[in-house]
């Protein structure tokens, strides 16, 4: 099964945060999966492809959206790089 890969914890180990944004897979989908994780009590595996315009049945647009807040409930996507998901 294809997975996409990220800096962040217990995730698979791949391209790390410098330079990209909340438009990017890797950032997003990880955080809406890491998201999902923490509301079901267990892991969760996603995966999408380059041109997906749904991810986990939803539309990419509300997966941007969603990690937009949580980054923004963070104090914003340098505290993000810094600590990852935890």
């Amino acid at each position: 099964m294809p997975r996409l890969g990220s800096d962040m914890a217990d995730s698979v180990t791949g391209g790390g945060l410098h330079g990209k944004d909340l438009s990017k897979a890797d950032v997003s989908v990880n955080i809406h999966a890491f998201l999902k994780a923490q509301r079901l009590g267990r892991p969760v595996e996603l995966s999408c492809a380059i041109g997906d315009k749904t991810v986990d049945g939803l539309p990419y647009e509300d997966i941007v959206r969603e990690a937009r807040e949580f980054i923004d409930s963070i104090g914003g996507f340098e505290k993000f790089a810094e600590w990852g998901l935890y």
